[in-house]
């Protein structure tokens, strides 16, 4: 799988809401926010000028116009100015919302993980403090690998000790592994076979859909390998056999020039738990099964259409039918409110 032989240098939707929490009530999309959503229809349909006019046309009193338009100004889609309202571009402010509301779901989703990473900084000295006060304890087995091929050497000496059966890797960047490496290749690709064993990747919607990528995604999968995608994964990690994790000393790295192992079931459960709900949330590539859900998916973490698309493996236009399709399905006119009605119905 690894080595770096060389460094290459339409609009979105509303984001999903957490699988465990439901999303805010005094926000758009929230159940306090279906009727903020209904004035911006309102509002981009006619162009109201002003709050009276917007209160008119929309039938409804002022003041309850004026308390969602203060949730659709907090969000971007409208100014208002004393009585004054202003639509915004709804494609413009929808991309803004996406950046600002996924980037706090991704920080949300893994925090304790950095946190555990900034701890995991500090292993290397209390391990040895333990060792020297417990003799006869067994010691967490840790190592610490830097410069700019640390990834690469790492997983040379863990697959020369013991060979992985179950490896989950989460890659922000592949630019390097465009080119494989045929004999590492092989190795990881054994890793990823047979009854018990399994290799899955999360990588970035920017590298799946690189023209160099190409052949080494079609590999991977010819190999064995599960791939899915999420627009911009946190951080670099892997979890290994669930007894073993591999982090970034520097959270946040897409490839790290210094990684630390730690060879413990507590630590790497933890890990491991993270990257399933990262999981969850990824979408398959080249997924062109027909029906619509894989394309929102990858839209609602702030992929654009044509990117989705390509992603999946299905033209532009087909992505454009699927999305006409799932607007029929849940009775929407907009892409705003498909996102919102699809986050509420989606599968889980």
């Amino acid at each position: 799988m690894l080595r770096r032989p060389y460094d290459d240098a339409g609009g979105a939707l509303p984001p999903r809401a957490c699988h465990d929490r439901a999303m805010p009530s005094d926000r758009v999309g929230g159940p306090a926010g279906q009727s903020a959503l209904d004035l911006l229809s309102v509002a981009l349909r006619t162009r109201a000028a002003t709050v009276a006019e917007l209160a008119s046309l929309a039938v409804r009193d002022e003041d309850g116009v004026r308390a969602d338009l203060r949730l659709l100004a907090a969000d971007g889609y409208v100014t208002v100015e004393g009585d004054r309202v202003r639509c915004t571009a709804p494609a413009d402010v929808v991309a803004e919302v996406v950046r600002r509301r996924t980037a706090g779901l991704g920080a949300e989703l893994v925090r304790e993980l950095a946190e555990l990473a900034a701890v995991v900084d500090r292993l290397p000295a209390l391990a040895q403090e333990w060792g020297t006060a417990a003799a006869g304890q067994q010691v967490t087995e840790v190592e610490v690998f830097h410069g700019p091929e640390a990834v690469v050497d790492l997983w040379h000496v863990k697959q020369g000790r013991e060979p992985s059966r179950r490896t989950d890797v989460v890659l922000p960047d592949a630019s390097g592994l465009f080119v494989a490496d045929r004999a590492m290749q092989e190795v990881w690709h054994a890793a990823s076979r047979g009854e018990g064993r399994h290799a899955r990747v999360i990588a970035s919607v920017a590298d799946a859909t690189h023209p160099a990528a190409q052949d080494r995604i079609a590999e991977e999968l010819a190999g064995g390998v599960q791939i899915r995608l999420m627009a911009d994964p946190p951080s670099w990690f892997w979890v290994t056999d669930e007894s073993t994790v591999a982090l970034p000393l520097a959270w946040g790295e897409r490839w790290p020039t210094s990684v630390i192992s730690i060879r413990d079931r507590a630590v790497a459960g933890m890990a491991g738990w993270v990257f399933e709900r990262m999981w969850e949330r990824a979408v398959p590539i080249r997924n062109d099964g027909a029906g619509w859900h894989p394309l929102l998916a990858l839209m609602s973490s702030g992929s654009t259409l044509e990117a989705a698309a390509r992603a999946l493996g299905i033209s532009e236009r087909t992505g454009r039918r699927r999305l006409s399709e799932a607007m029929s399905h849940y009775g929407v006119g907009s892409m705003l409110e498909l996102g919102a009605a699809w986050a509420t119905g989606r599968p889980r």
